[in-house]
């Protein structure tokens, strides 16, 4: 027999309103991320869509623009312990109504809920406010890491990622309002009739040597950190540095893979490995597509010297090990290609991003050198043999050991077959 609806007591039909009322809360609209570009506010509710739905996901503010919009980043951390948690409630459930339980391979750390050494992957896009398609990829793959985690749960269980999607939100939306080419932010400068600071060029690092011309696209600022958007970029950078491994920056369109520095052609100490992880990805694109992306360093590729860059910044005092650029392939289409090519793009870039990102793990190990130092000499120290201290670069290739946490008794069993010598 049907239930009369209206013969329902005042308290039944309150209490079905509060149950739908907290329904409609939970469920956000989710705007398609692969086949148009969002306005600022439908990305924002994107990434609410996400920390509704998936509990390795927070997105938090990291500050505010001119304009008063909010800056926001992604955090995707399996290993957190909200997730942790909730996988556990999920086997339960599944043990106590006899489904079949979701085997998962072992986490990679040690304590559930902690991080260990340099582990995340910082990636930030929408820097300059024309440059949609880099927001659009930046997107793409905070989509392939969350709405696609089963693919990527290599990834995932052994990397953690910070993503902030839209670094520019004030030019980015002048860009749909009123000037389709306009590059900076939109903080008025000081006793200038100009609106807008590069925020490319705003950062502490060889900033002096920037454009110092408020009417330039390419204008420096009043000073270091002048602008709100570098300042917060600054303040979440150096929050995480110590868990850093590598940061990207994406641009477009000149269809290139570029490593520091870009205030000088000089080369970094480090820029074979930096080589090493850029030729990786573009290997990878190319496998996918046949694209054939530029390596190279930033100033070499460009022709020119950029000063005050996030990269260079980046790599040169938060020293970051893993630091690159990203120029998406849209020459022939411009800065904002047709919205049926932001797929195709998104998808040859996830190839590369991801390859770039397993290759930083490979050759980062997950503790930095200093606690693979400290905690080699407490091993030894524990079964009282004094290392040797030649060649210690050449000797860390060949001990895998130094990736894990080495026990004394493993140290002992090592030492009777080999001297293990360490990097002082």
């Amino acid at each position: 027999m049907p239930v009369n609806l209206k013969k329902r007591s005042k308290k039944q039909r309150m209490k079905k309103a509060i149950s739908h009322a907290k329904f409609q809360k939970l469920v956000v609209p989710r705007p398609d991320v692969l086949h148009g570009y969002l306005r600022h506010e439908e990305i924002n509710r994107y990434l609410e869509y996400l920390k509704n739905r998936y509990s390795f996901v927070q997105v938090y503010m990291i500050g505010l623009t001119h304009e008063r919009r909010q800056l926001k980043a992604v955090e995707i951390d399996w290993n957190s312990e909200k997730n942790l948690e909730a996988i556990e409630r999920e086997r339960t459930r599944r043990a106590l109504v006899n489904m079949p339980t979701i085997t998962l391979p072992p986490q990679q750390n040690a304590n559930p809920g902690t991080t260990q050494g340099r582990n995340t992957i910082f990636i930030e896009g929408g820097t300059h406010a024309r440059e949609w398609i880099s927001v659009a990829v930046a997107l793409n793959c905070i989509y392939q890491l969350t709405e696609k985690h089963l693919r990527n749960y290599e990834l995932l269980r052994k990397l953690r990622f910070i993503i902030v999607p839209v670094t520019n939100p004030d030019g980015y939306e002048y860009t749909f309002m009123k000037n389709r080419r306009w590059r900076k932010n939109r903080r008025p400068i000081r006793h200038t009739r100009h609106i807008g600071t590069d925020c490319n060029r705003n950062y502490d690092f060889h900033w002096e040597d920037g454009h110092s011309k408020s009417g330039r696209n390419t204008f420096k600022g009043l000073k270091p950190f002048s602008e709100p958007e570098t300042r917060a970029m600054r303040n979440v950078l150096r929050k995480n540095k110590d868990d850093l491994l590598f940061f990207l920056s994406l641009h477009s369109y000149a269809e290139s893979i570029m490593y520091p520095w870009g205030y000088s052609k000089d080369l970094p100490e480090t820029w074979q490995k930096l080589e090493k992880l850029a030729l990786a990805g573009r290997n990878a694109i190319k496998a996918y597509n046949g694209r054939n992306y530029r390596v190279g360093s930033i100033a070499k590729l460009t022709k020119r010297r950029i000063s005050g860059s996030i990269v260079d910044y980046v790599f040169g005092v938060i020293n970051v090990p893993l630091a690159l650029v990203m120029e998406l392939p849209s020459h022939a289409l411009g800065f904002q290609p047709p919205a049926e090519s932001i797929s195709p793009i998104g998808h040859e870039s996830w190839f590369g991003i991801r390859e770039m990102c397993k290759m930083a793990y490979d050759i980062e190990p997950p503790f930095s050198q200093l606690e693979e130092t400290t905690m080699l000499t407490k091993a030894l120290t524990n079964v009282n043999v004094k290392p040797p201290l030649q060649e210690a670069g050449a000797a860390r290739n060949k001990l895998p050991l130094y990736k894990t946490i080495m026990p004394a008794i493993k140290a002992e069993e090592v030492l009777k077959n080999r001297q293990v010598p360490v990097k002082c």
